[in-house]
């Protein structure tokens, strides 16, 4: 009698994005990715490893029209704490306004007009907390009543940085000097060897576009370049040292101070800057990121937040948000940004923004819409092989854990499924069978996500 022939039994196996906190990586072919490495991972973020809502905008009740908007901080000594003012430019009239914020406390500042979007700072002048609004038409001084004072002898200011009791600053024009102030009188630009006074800086690294303070000198980030400021005592004891010489455009309202490094886009991507020296950071985004001259960037809340265009001559559509410590990066996509204003309230630090086509400004919020409008999120794997090139496999089951409505499809080079999963605490199980030598994930909500693990099961077949 003949014995029954047995048929070994197939062997499973499964592959797990244990930990999505390396987000996307939109550089690297797909195909040699890791499993947990998405080639797409828009509008969720990845700190805590799992899949959750990432960052919109919310409406605030400021009209648009105030594209920017600056913290002016007053100490009272009444009440022995700091109080916050904001300080606002009218795009459309070039008017100035001020007030708390809320849409009754807003008013017109008298005598204050910049065509073009003004730069400004806090400063304590002659024992008094005041508010320094610049531009091409000089300075305005503001006080707490809201009452300003101009100096039109000012110079037609870019950017500026105060450093050791002067202010710093670009110029308009030539853009081929650094002008600063007298000695404890930002108001003072009379140049003379006891009061104000310029730096011209020529040479191939091209215009002068940004002045920023940072570890105890003064950065001026040119076209091409990055040169470095030493100003202590007597002006005929400054100095200047040029420090890095780009091949690709630096982008002057990228550049922003980050703690302890400044952070910046230039035409071939981004850069960490610690004082002495600059290195290629988020090299993941090079193929998501197209620099153009739109791009626009701030330090709020421990993030670098930069708004750019994926294309050479489009708008501003990214939001990247990278943590320079955790360099966890995630990335906001259709949320459109034109403008920052990092601001201070007393419950902490707030992020506004003004955008294209809307009436009024927004606030930047985790797990937010983009003004009312749900904001696609999508996590999308490599197309990977799963380690075995030349070994087809069967994809057998998809297991999620979600605690919203999601939408997932497995897709070979052969055919692609999809599947509805339901929010719930809980791990849940889809049939997919579904063969392939490669095959890839994808996830999308239109609401919320707060996902782990995704798993997929398979058995190779030959």
């Amino acid at each position: 009698m003949r014995k029954a022939m047995r048929i070994p039994a197939r062997r499973y196996a499964r592959v797990t994005a244990s930990d999505l906190s390396g987000g996307m990586n939109s550089f690297t072919d797909g195909r040699v990715l890791p499993f947990a490495r998405g080639e797409a991972a828009f509008n969720v973020t990845v700190a805590s490893g799992a899949l959750k809502s990432g960052y919109g905008v919310a409406a605030t009740t400021v009209p648009s029209a105030r594209h920017k908007v600056f913290c002016y901080k007053v100490f009272d000594e009444t009440d022995n704490k700091a109080k916050y003012y904001y300080i606002a430019h009218d795009a459309i009239t070039g008017n100035v306004w001020g007030g708390g914020g809320a849409p009754d406390e807003w008013r017109e500042i008298a005598g204050v007009h910049f065509a073009c979007t003004p730069v400004g700072t806090n400063y304590r002048l002659y024992g008094e907390d005041v508010f320094l609004l610049c531009g091409e038409e000089g300075m305005a001084v503001i006080d707490a009543r809201l009452h300003a004072v101009t100096v039109a002898a000012a110079p037609c200011i870019t950017s500026l940085a105060m450093h050791n009791e002067r202010m710093f600053v670009t110029i308009g024009g030539r853009k081929n000097a650094v002008w600063f102030s007298d000695d404890l009188d930002p108001t003072n630009w009379n140049p003379e060897l006891d009061e104000g006074g310029f730096i011209e800086l020529e040479g191939e690294s091209g215009r002068l576009n940004r002045a920023v303070a940072f570890g105890g000198y003064v950065y001026v980030f040119r076209d091409y370049g990055i040169s470095r400021l030493s100003a202590y005592g007597a002006q005929s004891d400054f100095s200047v040292t040029n420090l890095f010489v780009s091949s690709g455009k630096i982008f002057a309202d990228t550049v922003a101070v980050c703690g302890d490094r400044i952070l910046f886009l230039a035409a071939d991507g981004l850069y960490s800057f610690d004082g002495l020296s600059t290195v290629r950071i988020a090299r993941h985004l090079d193929g998501l990121i197209v620099p153009n001259d739109g791009a626009t960037a701030c330090y709020s809340g421990g993030v670098y937040w930069l708004a750019a265009a994926r294309e050479k001559q489009g708008d501003n559509e990214l939001l990247v948000a990278i943590d320079p410590r955790a360099k966890v990066t995630s990335v906001g996509k259709g949320v459109r940004v034109q403008t920052f204003s990092p601001l201070m309230r007393e419950e902490g630090e707030t992020l506004w923004v003004c955008s294209p086509a809307q009436e009024l400004l927004g606030e930047v919020r985790l797990g937010a819409d983009y003004y009312g409008e749900p904001l696609k999120k999508t996590w999308r794997s490599g197309f990977g092989d799963l380690g075995a090139p030349d070994r087809r496999k069967l994809i057998t089951d998809v297991f999620l854990d979600t605690a919203h409505d999601c939408t997932v499809c497995v897709r070979t080079e052969r055919s692609k499924r999809t599947f509805v999963f339901r929010g719930k605490r809980e791990v849940q199980r889809k049939r997919v069978h579904l063969a392939g030598t490669k095959v890839q994930l994808e996830i999308t909500a239109a609401g919320d996500m707060d996902i782990a693990r995704p798993t997929l099961r398979y058995t190779v077949l030959s």
